[in-house]
């Protein structure tokens, strides 16, 4: 939820329907997640999937598939 909504640029409520869960549900999750980006490893190992889903994006729209 939390990669859907800050790396894909989803709203909380379009998250919710992806996923079939509320918005208030997405926004705790995500909450949770920045929460635990206060761990340095988390952190760290955060960064390298946003790194990998917004560079596995970009090749999708590079190659016109969506």
């Amino acid at each position: 939820m939390y990669l859907s909504h800050v790396v894909c640029g989803l709203t909380l409520t379009e998250v919710g329907r992806l996923y079939v869960r509320d918005r208030t549900t997405v926004g705790h999750a995500c909450g949770v997640v920045e929460d635990l980006r206060d761990d340095a490893t988390f952190d760290r190992v955060l960064d390298l999937v946003e790194t990998i889903v917004r560079f596995r994006l970009q090749t999708i729209e590079l190659r016109g598939v969506e």
